[in-house]
Order: structure tokens, then sequence, then C-alpha cells
């Protein structure tokens, strides 16, 4: 019988207390390890006591405490819910003890992803970046690029609903959603994705908007529509609860413990486009 995957969680917001549950019900994977911002009201407390569980002995500690955690604990997998600014500097830390990397952080700028290929490649272990993690919004993503590819002359619009607390807006899953679409129809996503409509109140056909709603206690929905003279198709995703996350989550982790370091994204991991990403030669670290 193999050992459990050795797995460290960093950021213990909605999304973070989600996957803990879950990892922590796992037999085929072990949370050994729990941060959170330092100096913030989780650190010190029993995991188990935030999730409202019984005692687990796994004390939240400080993100300022990671060196020396990750050099003990000795993590297999990392997955960090925080922010981009931090998880940059989390995932280096990680990269460098021999962590593959699962990013849920959302609201990255192009360099920010690019400097955290970068960290992955240096250090050769895997990144999956997974901006949404539900086998479902993945498969909006791949029917909807199948589509924009069939449906020429049709004009795309991508719409997006969370919570009042989200802190990114678009949400990175829209983002992605009108990217991708926009490699499949010959958009220059740098020039041609705008975020609502306001200065661009006729569709000149060859731009995607993304309009994004807050409100409530939405979890998450996303909707893309093509629409021409005579007809509209809608696509459409909703999170009926996080739990939607967790199933998808345990393949990513399963998938990086098992394959050669590389970047992947969580559609390739579920089977849906293939897998090119593995790194050619690991850069010299010394």
């Amino acid at each position: 019988m193999s050992l459990p995957i050795k797995v460290a969680l960093i950021g213990l917001g909605r999304m973070g207390q989600v996957a803990a549950r879950s990892l922590l019900k796992e037999p085929s994977m072990k949370l050994v390890l729990v941060a959170s911002r330092s100096g913030g009201q989780k650190v010190g407390q029993d995991i188990g006591d935030i999730l409202e569980l019984p005692a687990k002995g796994l004390i939240v500690r400080g993100c300022d405490e990671l060196p020396q955690l990750l050099s003990v604990k000795r993590p297999e997998i990392v997955i960090d819910f925080t922010t981009p600014e931090a998880s940059l500097v989390n995932l280096k830390l990680a990269a460098k003890s021999g962590s593959h990397l699962i990013v849920g952080t959302t609201g990255y700028t192009r360099f920010q992803t690019e400097a955290l290929l970068s960290i992955a490649r240096m250090y050769n272990v895997s990144l999956a970046m997974a901006p949404n993690l539900s086998i479902g919004i993945n498969m909006l993503i791949n029917s909807a690029k199948k589509l924009a590819g069939l449906l020429s002359g049709f004009d795309v619009e991508v719409i997006e609903e969370h919570h009042r607390h989200k802190k990114d807006a678009p949400s990175g899953t829209a983002i992605r959603i009108a990217k991708s679409v926009a490699e499949e129809i010959g958009v220059n996503p740098d020039r041609e994705l705008i975020f609502g409509r306001h200065g661009h109140k006729t569709n000149k056909g060859k731009e995607i908007a993304i309009h994004a709603i807050r409100g409530g206690g939405t979890i998450g929905m996303h909707k893309i529509v093509f629409i021409s003279e005579n007809e509209r198709l809608e696509i459409k995703h909703e999170s009926l609860n996080r739990n939607a996350f967790t199933d998808c989550l345990k393949k990513v982790i399963e998938y990086l413990h098992t394959h050669k370091p590389g970047n992947y994204t969580v559609e390739e991991i579920l089977g849906l486009a293939q897998p090119v990403r593995t790194y050619i030669v690991a850069e010299d670290v010394s």
C-alpha cells in the first residue's frame, strides 16, 4: 500500500477551509502543514477548531515560518489560496524545497504568471495554475472553444457572478474563458477583450466583452453567450456550493504527484486537452 501524498495548504479563506476539510477526510492524502497570514487570528489554532471539527493535532502556523516548516514537513504538494503577491513569495519557498505547486489564487497579472512559471522551471517542479478548480467549468471552457471555432460570425459575451466579498473582478475564470475563445477565433486578447461596455456601446464583431456581477452570497456563475442576427446559444455553469471544487482538486494533486515536472492546466489534467508542457531541461539553480 502506497503512502499518502503529503500536502501543505497556505491560506484559510473560504476556499482554503473547504480544501482543508476535504483533505482531512481523504485517506490517500495527508495534510501535514497549514499556514495562514502571519499575525492573523487563525495562527496558533488547531485546524479542527477552525473548521468546527474535533481537534486534529495540526496547528495553523504563520507564513513567516514557512522556510523552516517546509524544510521539516517536506510536503510533496503545496496549494496556495492567498493573494498573487503573497503566493509568489510562498511558492518560491515551496518550489525551493522541492514541492509541486497548485495555485488556486486568482487575479494574477501576466508578469506574475510568468514569474511563477519561471520559479517552477528553475526548481524543476510542477505548476498547475487553477483559477477555477471545478470539473464543470473546465468542461464549459472546453466546449466553448469548440463552439467558437464552429460559430463563425457570432458575437461573443462572457458574464460572471460572484459573492460581494470576491476581491477580483472580473474573475480569473471569466478571463480564462474569454482568452480561450479569443485564441480560437483570432481575436487579440490584449487589445480586443473589453470589460463591460462603457465606451464600447456597439459590438464590432471582433471583440469579446466580459461582464462582472457582485452581490450576496453567490458562490459562482459563469456564462458564455454566442449571438448572431438570427439565434442565440448560451453555455452556463453554476457552483451550488464550494464542495464542487474538492473532487477536481484531488485529481490535480494526484496528477502532479504521478507525472513529470511541467506546467499543466486543469483542462489537461482532466483529459480535455493533450498535456504537452513538461519541461525539456531543468535549469541549473546552483
